[in-house]
């Protein structure tokens, strides 16, 4: 179960690294947390496909031509020249293989 804090937990560590600041601006900016937090409670999982040309290295998500708002990617793969799909491996996640380059 994951550590639950209350407002005045939340709060009174806030006042031991900020002493000055005003309890209820803190409550107001714990509250603008929630709301931001709520706008991304529902998952929606979405595919799509972009073309690549050649030579061209970086890619933005407008390049799917799809009407999606992505605040979160998965996965992206990538078609060889054989037709083969090779997974790019994430950065975040530790995904780099590790190896000698001898």
């Amino acid at each position: 179960m994951p550590n639950r804090l209350t407002v005045k937990q939340i709060i009174s560590r806030i006042k031991q690294v900020f002493p000055n600041v005003p309890e209820s601006y803190m409550v107001a900016l714990i509250n603008e947390a929630l709301v931001e937090m709520g706008k991304y409670s529902n998952t929606k999982i979405e595919y799509a496909k972009a073309n690549s040309v050649a030579d061209q290295m970086w890619y933005t998500l407008d390049d799917a031509n799809s009407s999606i708002s992505v605040n979160k990617v998965y996965r992206v793969d990538f078609m060889n020249a054989d037709g083969d799909y090779i997974k790019i491996p994430r950065l975040l996640d530790s995904e780099i293989q590790k190896m000698d380059l001898v």
